[in-house]
């Protein structure tokens, strides 16, 4: 990160400061004690289980420059500030880094790309970073630093030479949109789709569409937002937006269109015709729905003024991040790791990839969708339909939903073979028994279920 002076500290945020200014930079911040080293700034807060405001005086003996607390816990407590250090107290201590961010990133001056959606985020930010980078030094978010602690702490790792930035906005509650893309301020903002993923919190897919829109309120007339063409609700919002958009997709409405995709193994190629002209798009990826990503990036590359030959170059250099969609062959199975994440659109999708492959029974492991509230019975059992209809031989899964799948899996198509566990350590138990030499199985469920252990096992 560039070093950021306390002065500038200082004159930046709303706050006591306690200490001596003393010349001295900050050259990392964490919210995690354990990583503070020399020269860090260190951002206290109350958490669920912990309150690391505890950890104050152990990061000042670490080497932290500089410490952010709240007011009500200075107020309580006696906060030693060694002699050369600083203390700054403020409301809120992850507002105060959040602002900070806000600053840091606008010192840059380079173009920031926002990317949200229900499905399909992460992989876009990685394609849009990939294609950049044929001619651009690009950053894109690190992991899953995409909420209101990890988008402060991405955005403090963007180095002074980097050319654009590529952020993540995940959310699941009213408001969270807002409030990081305050921080990122995109000049380009990227939808991918609005599926059923935070139902559970939102509502409805209109209250979905609501919170992923969020992100147009802080972008000016000079933006520009990059929508999904073929979903529904995102072509009838883009009628109405008062900056400029872009669609992209296969629908004939797209100014970026995909005309055709072919999968050669594990090259996915596809012909576009982007505003009237044609271009030949591959790269290493699997299954349709990637090549919506492949367009997304590209469309922005243009609008930033890269050359043809700079983004075919860089799209074909993206490499998926672990656990989505990951392919693994040993002696007996391929393994399609996309454990990640999971919604009713990506299980489909991710479907779509095993029904693709050739050589082997087709198996899928399927866990819990989360987050879908009123929804899940009719997402699970939506995955579960869609399974039987197209090609799934093998069918296991696990969790207090999936279920659903199975029941729905095989009233669909009774000569399948389901089994339905009620948790990850039965399944794990009968798992050897069930597969065959030269299976290919789809690994697949959210997060918390904790599949990628499965794809370990059999890897």
């Amino acid at each position: 990160m560039r070093k950021i002076s306390c002065e500038e500290i200082s004159k930046i945020l709303e706050g006591e400061m306690r200490g001596e200014l003393c010349g001295q930079e900050i050259t990392s911040v964490v919210i995690d004690s354990r990583k503070v080293t020399q020269n860090s700034l260190f951002v206290a807060m109350q958490g669920e289980r912990v309150d690391s405001h505890r950890f104050l005086e152990e990061c000042y003996e670490k080497g932290a420059v500089c410490c952010f607390a709240s007011r009500a816990y200075a107020a309580e407590h006696e906060i030693r500030v060694p002699e050369g250090k600083l203390l700054f107290v403020t409301e809120d201590p992850v507002k105060a880094m959040g602002s900070l961010a806000a600053w840091y990133l606008q010192e840059l001056r380079i173009p920031v790309i926002g990317v949200t959606g229900s499905v399909g985020k992460t992989t876009t930010k990685d394609m849009i970073a990939a294609a950049l980078s044929g001619g651009l030094k690009t950053f894109k978010t690190p992991g899953n630093l995409n909420n209101q602690f990890g988008l402060p702490l991405a955005v403090f790792q963007i180095e002074e030479d980097v050319q654009a930035a590529v952020l993540e906005m995940g959310m699941n509650h009213f408001g969270e949109i807002r409030y990081l893309a305050g921080i990122a301020r995109p000049k380009l903002g990227v939808i991918t789709n609005i599926g059923v993923s935070h139902i559970e919190y939102l509502g409805s897919q209109q209250g979905i569409l609501q919170a992923k829109t969020e992100m147009l309120e802080v972008m000016d007339e000079n933006s520009c937002v990059y929508l999904c063409g073929d979903d529904p609700m995102l072509y009838e919002y883009s009628k109405t937006m008062r900056i400029p958009g872009v669609l992209y997709g296969f629908s004939e409405v797209c100014d970026v269109r995909a005309l055709s995709w072919e999968q050669q193994g594990d090259l996915l190629c596809t012909e576009v015709d982007a505003w009237g002209k044609n271009i030949h798009l591959e790269t290493h990826a699997l299954g349709r729905h990637m090549v919506y990503a492949m367009l997304a990036a590209y469309a922005i590359g243009k609008k930033l003024g890269l050359d043809d030959a700079a983004l075919c170059r860089g799209i074909a250099s993206f490499t998926p991040t672990e656990l989505r969609m990951n392919i693994y062959k040993n002696e007996k199975y391929t393994i399609l790791d996309d454990s990640y994440n999971a919604s009713p659109a990506s299980m489909k999708a991710a479907i779509d990839v095993l029904e693709a492959q050739k050589g082997g029974r087709h198996v899928a492991i399927l866990g819990d969708m989360f987050e879908m509230g009123f929804y899940s019975e009719k997402g699970h059992r939506e995955v579960g339909a869609y399974a039987a209809e197209h090609g799934v031989e093998l069918l296991l899964t696990a969790g207090g939903d999936a279920h659903y799948i199975a029941e729905e899996a095989a009233s669909r198509a009774p000569g399948m073979e389901v089994h339905a566990f009620s948790d990850l350590e039965e399944l794990k138990k009968k798992l050897f028994s069930l597969l065959q030499t030269g299976d290919i199985i789809l690994v697949k469920a959210s997060r918390r279920m904790a599949f990628d252990t499965i794809s370990q096992m059999i890897r």
